[in-house]
């Protein structure tokens, strides 16, 4: 309920740091956890602590890009990246080893691939093949692009503070530059 004293309407209080609207919604914080708030001042998205932060001009927050914000899960001492949409709900499930902010309706994603190659009788243990692998999903999670670039990769225990970083990244709208093995850059258009 808005009651208004000379003129003025008070629509939600006691945040403590409130930044500017993005795709009509301002994250808030509160207690070191975020939520988001409608333009008319209502919590739409509950305040939790899984939002991945991006430095921005006023320092780290989460933000949403596309109509979706960049969410992280711990599972096994790692963490695995996915998106909400605007009314808080898992759209992309949180399956990648890392992942970017949407861009002009694309993300980049870090997927981790095993393959078995066998078995071992004397450790009686599987042997697999493991990889990571980054692909351009739209904001559906439909993969656009595979990007040529898979690099060996073992999952390591307790990786949560430092997942792979991403070898690629937006140019321009459908344009991607891809670091390559050799450390030389090639660009696609998706």
């Amino acid at each position: 309920m808005c009651v208004s004293y000379f003129g003025f309407c008070q629509l939600a209080t006691d945040f403590d740091e409130i930044l500017p609207f993005n795709d009509d919604l301002a994250a808030v914080k509160k207690d070191h956890q975020w939520g988001f708030i409608s333009k008319k001042g209502d919590l739409v998205i509950d305040f939790r602590n899984d939002f991945v932060l991006t430095k921005g001009e006023k320092g780290f927050s989460p933000e949403f890009n596309d109509k979706r914000c960049l969410i992280k899960r711990l599972k096994n001492g790692v963490y695995f990246y996915g998106f909400i949409n605007e009314q808080g709900n898992e759209i992309i499930p949180a399956t990648y080893l890392n992942a970017s902010n949407f861009e002009n309706g694309y993300a980049l994603v870090v997927v981790h691939l095993q393959d078995s190659i066998g078995y071992n009788k004397v450790l009686k243990k599987a042997l697999r093949n493991s990889k990571i692998e980054e692909y351009i999903i739209d904001t559906s999670g439909e993969i656009i692009k595979y990007l040529e670039n898979p690099i060996n990769y073992t999952l390591p225990k307790n990786s949560h503070e430092n997942p792979p970083k991403l070898r690629s990244k937006f140019i321009a709208p459908h344009r991607v530059a891809v670091l390559k093995k050799d450390m030389k850059w090639d660009i696609y258009e998706f």
